[in-house]
């Protein structure tokens, strides 16, 4: 399947495996619809890509903003998206009882509410159309139990078992579902957890990406797909 020109929403885009994806899929020929909490670092990117010669649309926001999200699906059912690629989210390392209740409500709501209501956003419209890609970014700790990752474990492991189950209920409408679960990048993540660590021997984000564009690029013969990815350390 080529890219070119298709509309792909990216959540989380300003950093990271976001960025990364972004970059990539721009030169492969997308257009992009872009979102994430940093205007500042989204407005750059965004430059970059239309440099590039794609077209590219950024709404700086937090999602769990009710109009920010709005806004951002409303765009989406403008331009007809052909993919959605849900990867905002947080890491939380902490043992349960020192979770706070916000902080439950946070990473709930980023991993796995706000996804579901994107995709339950533009599913309709896939589904008419009977075409339509959602990568779902999970991670090692939707597959397997961290420990001190309880809560953050808990949103992975909901949002895998959402992903599953809308395998079912999509059957035969001509969409794919592609879960991407790396284990620990290289990414800002964990100083934004307060949580610094040596990511030296963490995964680089540009090679999942690239293992997310080589996914997208496959015909429509291929069905939904998988990328577990985990670190060798």
């Amino acid at each position: 399947m080529t890219l070119k020109d298709k509309w792909i929403l990216i959540t989380g885009a300003s950093k990271g495996l976001g960025r990364e994806m972004a970059i990539l899929l721009a030169r492969a020929g997308a257009n992009l619809i872009l979102t994430a909490r940093t205007a500042e670092l989204l407005e750059e990117l965004k430059a970059g890509i239309v440099a590039g010669g794609s077209e590219c649309l950024a709404i700086a926001g937090d999602l769990r903003d009710n109009s920010v999200l709005e806004s951002v699906k409303s765009l989406c059912i403008e331009k007809e998206l052909d993919i959605l690629v849900n990867n905002a989210g947080v890491v939380d390392i902490t043992k349960l009882e020192g979770v706070s209740d916000e902080r439950v409500d946070e990473v709930i709501e980023l991993n796995l509410t706000i996804p579901i209501k994107l995709t339950k956003g533009v599913i309709e419209m896939f589904k008419k159309r009977k075409s339509g890609v959602i990568v779902n970014v999970n991670s090692a700790g939707g597959k397997k139990p961290v420990p001190d990752h309880t809560i953050y474990c808990a949103s992975k492991y909901g949002f895998n078992g959402f992903a599953e189950t809308l395998k079912l209920e999509i059957k035969g409408f001509g969409i794919r579902i592609i879960s991407v679960c790396p284990g620990k990048m290289a990414t800002e993540l964990f100083n934004a957890a307060d949580r610094p660590m040596d990511t030296k021997a963490f995964i680089d984000p540009r090679e999942v990406a690239e293992g997310v564009l080589y996914m997208l690029e496959m015909s429509s013969k291929c069905s939904h797909a998988e990328l577990n990815v985990d670190r060798m350390s």
